[in-house]
């Protein structure tokens, strides 16, 4: 695969694209007919470069050619888009060389938009690789993706020989492949008469997540909310850590979610991949703010077991700034019973360029403990049962915190809800402390408070105090 780099200078503009790759001839497409002092191209100069790529004496199909832009990331970026538009730049080749083949073209025009040059791929197969690459961007950076918005140009031999530019929606595209009889004609509809696109139904979507699940009464839920829960360090008596949790409302509709395992393991990954995308951004600009803190992240087992799932969660831990890295965990949950050592290793080997740590939370004791030490992982949590009793949940916390620290691993435990249980907790040698008794679910992290554990329970106990009067 050739990547044509855009000229260093805006005199370059207008010089030849230095492409030595056989298989396509874009020797003439580099060249910037009618372009705008934007540096955008619009359709003239689009079908202009097509024209060049497509009759340059080189077997190329009708339809190979695309163009794609990133105009909306920049405006919804706003004056963000000058500080990371390198980073996104990147990011974008990368996403091109994994997903085009090794025959396929491509280059740079300006500073939000690319034309890409397929050997072999069909019209649809074409713009669904260019629809599919936007989409991975749009949700890495934004944390969300509109296939509606996501447009592909494409460049067409029209029968008498000129060149015509039509557009097609990814949303579009993909129904189309899904349903093709629904749709008999792959030819995108001209830009110059775009159709009304109809109101978008749940079922149209190919990705299910909790906007698409109605409740009983028939109202669509909200989307995922992520809040930060304050943890305890024991050994250094500071609350500087935060980890993320969903809001009751989130949890109550991931788990009505029952009557189809894909659907919620859909569900759960749009929680996921929601509170990486809030965790980092909110991080990032309390960090400009000279606010730090460690973060831990929640990523569920489903997440990162599917090859799809995983690679657009790994897309988006791509975005972290390097600067925040030292400051974030990731959270495995859901892991199951008697995971083999090389999966969850291959698990944390995938996530360890993006935090300084993995670790594991359960919801009972687990005797795959020494699989977990072998595989990397660096503490191990328990999370209470808020149905369980006092008397459960501390004879819960005995049993467990002694076996991670059998393993050289640190024991966390979280949802501890009263000093009884605070008290368990430290007495049994938890590294960390989360849950009510430390403090509430936030939705923004405070700022670091010093404290020991009598004070902590001289506050807990003020508390309990209060709401019993």
């Amino acid at each position: 695969m050739n990547a044509v780099q855009p000229p260093p200078s805006a005199q370059d503009e207008h010089a030849e694209s230095p492409c030595t790759r056989p298989t396509c001839d874009c020797t003439g497409a580099a060249k910037a007919a009618d372009c705008q002092a934007s540096c955008h191209l619009n359709d003239a100069a689009f079908r202009d470069r097509a024209r060049k790529i497509l009759f340059s004496g080189r077997v190329i199909t009708a339809g190979a050619v695309h163009l794609i832009g990133l105009e909306d990331i920049r405006d919804q970026l706003g004056d963000r888009w000058e500080r990371v538009k390198e980073r996104v730049h990147v990011y974008m080749d990368r996403l091109l060389e994994k997903m085009l083949s090794s025959h396929d073209v491509w280059f740079r025009h300006g500073d939000s938009q690319f034309i890409i040059v397929f050997a072999h791929a069909d019209l649809q197969a074409a713009q669904l690789i260019c629809g599919k690459v936007v989409e991975s961007l749009h949700q890495a950076l934004l944390g969300h993706s509109d296939t509606s918005q996501i447009i592909v140009k494409t460049a067409l031999v029209e029968v008498d020989g000129s060149v015509a530019v039509g557009s097609a929606r990814l949303d579009d595209l993909l129904l189309h492949a899904a349903n093709p009889s629904d749709r008999p004609s792959a030819k995108p509809q001209p830009e110059e008469r775009p159709k009304e696109r109809p109101e978008e139904r749940p079922e149209e979507r190919q990705r299910p997540s909790l906007m698409d699940v109605a409740l009983g009464n028939g109202e669509p839920p909200p989307r995922p909310k992520v809040l930060f829960r304050p943890v305890y360090d024991v050994r250094n008596k500071v609350i500087s850590t935060y980890t993320c949790r969903p809001d009751l409302h989130t949890c109550r509709h991931i788990n009505q979610i029952t009557a189809d395992d894909v659907l919620q393991e859909e569900a759960i990954f749009d929680y996921d991949m929601e509170t990486l995308c809030h965790a980092v951004r909110t991080y990032n600009e309390l960090y400009k703010n000279k606010f730090r803190y460690a973060q831990t992240i929640p990523v569920h087992f489903e997440t990162l077991a599917s090859v799809r799932r995983r690679r657009e969660y790994l897309q988006s831990c791509r975005m972290i700034p390097n600067c925040l890295v030292p400051f974030l965990a990731f959270e495995l949950e859901g892991l199951p019973q008697g995971i083999p050592n090389g999966r969850l290793a291959e698990m944390v080997t995938l996530l360890r360029p993006f935090g300084r740590a993995t670790i594991v939370i359960l919801r009972e004791e687990n005797a795959d403990i020494a699989t977990y030490a072998n595989a990397g992982i660096k503490g191990v949590g328990l999370s209470m049962d808020f149905r369980d009793g006092d008397q459960r949940c501390i004879d819960k916390i005995n049993a467990f915190c002694h076996v991670p620290r059998k393993h050289g691993l640190f024991a966390y435990l979280d949802g501890i809800r009263n000093v009884e249980q605070f008290q368990a907790a430290i007495e049994a040698g938890a590294a960390y402390v989360g849950g009510a008794v430390v403090g509430k679910d936030s939705d923004v992290p405070e700022h670091m408070r010093r404290c020991t554990e009598k004070q902590m329970l001289l506050r807990a106990r003020v508390k309990a105090r209060r709401e019993s009067a």
